[in-house]
């Protein structure tokens, strides 16, 4: 990761025929839950999106970093690598989201 991506998409993508290959069929849901779930608890400052097709169905699941590379054949196993990447070139956010108190409750 040279750039830091501010977006990370992940391909969840159904093909009609079920004989041809595509993201969702290889797993992407789950890949694509897990990196929001993962994001979520280590408060990682990107965007997660779930995509539909990259045009890559025989390569996939794919996962897209904006900007940046693809993540081609990605797996539920190579997860905590992806979040690991993008805490490090990310960061975390501020807890100044949902998961901090109203400002009224801060006092002055």
């Amino acid at each position: 990761m040279d750039q830091r991506p501010n977006k990370i998409l992940i391909c969840v993508n159904r093909r009609f025929k079920h004989d041809e290959p595509s993201c969702a069929a290889r797993g992407s849901f789950a890949i694509a839950e897990a990196l929001e779930n993962g994001v979520k608890d280590r408060n990682i400052d990107i965007e997660v999106e779930r995509f539909v097709c990259f045009g890559q169905c025989h390569k996939g699941p794919t996962v897209k970093l904006v900007p940046g590379d693809f993540i081609l054949g990605a797996a539920p196993d190579m997860v905590d690598g992806i979040l690991d990447k993008l805490e490090a070139t990310c960061g975390t956010k501020e807890d100044s989201g949902e998961n901090a108190p109203p400002a009224h409750l801060l006092g002055s």
